[in-house]
């Protein structure tokens, strides 16, 4: 769900500082052994602009589709395209 928190932060602070951001927290969580979210929620430019119900969201995987409705509409086209 990195993807998602990344995508909602660049909006406000740019892509590659999102990047940055979001890669820190990614790499204390795992390295700590701890929850994303609880990194997220110590990380002062995160909540500065986000709630905790806000970075909850960003963390439900069944709140975030990424790229999946524009892949879905490219094989839908190519498929018409094919059947002609």
């Amino acid at each position: 769900m990195s993807e998602c928190v990344m995508m909602h932060l660049a909006r406000k602070l740019g892509r590659l500082t999102a990047h940055h951001i979001v890669y820190d927290a990614c790499m204390e969580a795992y390295e700590k052994e701890i929850p994303l979210k609880d990194v997220l929620m110590k990380t002062k430019v995160v909540t500065d602009d986000f709630t905790e119900e806000e970075i909850d969201t960003m963390l439900n995987p069944e709140q975030y589709l990424g790229l999946a409705p524009i892949f879905c509409d490219r094989v839908l086209e190519a498929y018409k395209e094919y059947m002609g």
